[in-house]
């Protein structure tokens, strides 16, 4: 306990150094007494890393998923292991996964390319605003009362793949698990359970399964919002993306930024970093999710659970944007920028940094200063509509490993776009823990 004191010490002192992309948190050492995993690359004892580490799924979980396994987009490992490995997010010598044999020992799920980039964004779920003590008066209505005070939560992901279109998800499909036609000394028989898309021997409708649900339904629950940049190479910005469909009727559509391709998406065209909203439920059914009306005797498909529904982790993609420039002198949305600037910072563009679904939906758009939209699902404007990119469980306790790096946005000069970001990360992965779990009594004595 002593040593784990002694190295959230030096934490505490390393936050406080001005070259944020230089900060390294030291390893805690404790940690290595119960031996090492190479093979996963988080040097820590195993009785403190019980978390796996991200690995793509195998072909056989993608189908069982609803999803043709011939349609996913720049997958991560495709053409076995040589499609993605450098370039976005990898910069530089490093690689975006590594060959590794123990993902499908710690999950038959999965196949054998771990992940090391692990794409880190924000949390919008439920607590809009993050902090009652950092809004302008007068208090919005979230902060009535005695609100607690949130912190800025985050998500930890793995971008593996994408989907350009509405036809990578499955219309049929059938397979029969558990099957035993004879069994022990012939005798056994068990007809085994089908996992079916589309029967209608089952009652099913086209590209539905038996809860009279498409996987594209499900999986279109869960927004995955990109802030591309809207300033162009020219120096002009942008207020409309560069699709008829998409465009807001509250800016020109010319000059607009790209969207046509996959690679909008890419860390290095984003303003700032990726925000999630998850509308994770509890498995249990006390969030009245209760499909199958076991709990309750009622069905309630909805909303769904994230980790119980999208067992892929897939996400639709929303773009938002601004349709007035940083400088605006509207006279509303320019003082609207400023107060979300001043609480949350500026993104690359010059334009305040979104991180809640309250200040986007209830300030920006609201008050005509912004918008957003997702491309058609019949992929006819060219970029990616859905994204396979599940977030870590528990990025704690062995989740984020030694070898792994983190992809966010920075700023001209390096450093990151959200240190705290960064800092949470670099704990996780030398320590196992968020920052704020780190036990520090402040004077470096065990208790």
């Amino acid at each position: 306990m002593k040593s784990i004191r002694i190295h959230a010490s030096l934490l505490a002192a390393a936050l406080m150094l001005v070259g944020w992309p230089f900060m390294t948190i030291p390893k805690l050492e404790a940690q290595n007494s119960q031996g090492n995993d190479n093979s996963q690359g988080n040097g820590s004892g195993a009785a403190n890393n019980f978390n796996p580490p991200p690995c793509d799924f195998n072909d056989q979980f993608y189908a069982d998923n609803g999803i043709d396994v011939t349609q996913l987009v720049l997958r991560f490992g495709d053409n076995n292991g040589t499609t993605r490995v450098n370039g976005p997010p990898a910069t530089g010598n490093q690689v975006n996964y590594v060959a590794d044999s123990t993902c499908a020992q710690s999950d038959p799920t999965r196949r054998n390319f771990r992940i090391l980039a692990t794409t880190g964004g924000n949390a919008d779920d439920g607590n809009s605003p993050f902090s009652c003590a950092n809004q302008p008066q007068p208090l919005p209505p979230q902060c009535a009362g005695n609100t607690p005070l949130e912190p800025e939560s985050f998500e930890f992901i793995s971008i593996l793949a994408f989907l350009t279109g509405q036809s990578a998800f499955e219309n049929t499909y059938l397979r029969n698990v558990g099957l035993i036609n004879g069994g022990l000394e012939g005798v056994q028989q068990n007809p085994g359970e089908n996992i079916s898309i589309g029967q209608s021997s089952l009652g099913e409708a086209q590209a539905q399964t038996l809860r009279s649900f498409t996987m594209q339904d499900i999986v279109s629950n869960f927004e995955a919002y990109a802030a591309l940049k809207q300033t162009l190479p020219n120096g002009v910005f942008a207020t409309n993306p560069c699709a008829p469909d998409m465009q807001s009727s509250l800016a020109p559509a010319t000059p607009c930024f790209p969207v046509n391709t996959v690679q909008s998406v890419f860390t290095p065209n984003l303003r700032q970093d990726w925000r999630f909203a998850t509308n994770r439920n509890a498995m249990d059914g006390s969030d009245n999710n209760d499909p199958l009306g076991k709990l309750t005797g009622a069905v309630s498909n909805a909303p769904f659970g994230y980790f119980c529904d999208d067992l892929l982790g897939a996400w639709i993609l929303t773009y938002f944007w601004f349709t007035q420039p940083p400088n605006t002198t509207d006279a509303v949305c320019g003082p609207i920028f400023q107060a979300i600037g001043q609480k949350n910072g500026f993104n690359l563009d010059g334009t305040p940094i979104i991180l809640t679904a309250f200040e986007l939906n209830q300030e920006i758009e609201a008050n005509n200063c912004g918008a957003e939209g997702q491309e058609a699902v019949d992929g006819s404007d060219g970029g990616a509509v859905w994204l396979i990119c599940p977030a870590i469980p528990d990025p704690r306790a062995g989740a984020i490993t030694s070898d792994a790096f983190l992809d966010q946005v920075h700023l001209p000069d390096g450093s990151p776009l959200n240190q705290a970001l960064t800092i949470n990360f670099n704990s996780l992965q030398r320590f196992g823990m968020f920052a704020n779990e780190l036990p520090n009594n402040g004077d470096g004595n065990s208790q």
